[in-house]
């Protein structure tokens, strides 16, 4: 059996969930599931910060706040969320501006979502709490 770094089975779980959810979440909203959703970027959760922020949890509570893994992965994750937001979220609000500036056959071929809102990426930290806690008590 190979054997994993709990670390690495957080964030790969939290990826799975998150990207799972924007398939299955228009279920709420009375439509069917969304299969393309699944390999989207930008929407509700942020899945990267998830996996990230998974990742630097696990560590946290396995190696210790104060070790210099924690640090690393913490670093990383601040810089995930920072890029979700700033960067790739300023291209959703660009994208937007260029469709109502032009709302033609060129501008409807961008993405709809490739940054996040600040909530998006708060949800992705909710979900990293609780998958890198799960697989910090559950796997040995």
């Amino acid at each position: 059996m190979i054997n994993l770094p709990v670390a690495l089975i957080a964030a790969f779980s939290a990826m799975l969930i998150g990207q799972t959810w924007k398939v299955v979440r228009p279920i709420f909203r009375g439509s069917p599931p969304v299969l393309k959703n699944f390999l989207q970027s930008g929407g509700f959760p942020s899945s990267h910060t998830a996996a990230t922020a998974s990742m630097a949890v696990t560590i946290a509570l396995r190696e210790g706040f104060s070790s210099s893994l924690f640090a690393l992965a913490a670093v990383l994750t601040g810089l995930v969320a920072h890029d979700a937001v700033k960067v790739r979220g300023t291209i959703n609000s660009l994208v937007n501006i260029l469709r109502r500036l032009d709302p033609g056959e060129e501008t409807a071929k961008l993405p709809d979502t490739v940054g996040h809102t600040v909530g998006e990426v708060i949800a992705g930290f909710v979900l990293s709490g609780a998958v890198g806690a799960l697989c910090h008590w559950i796997l040995p």
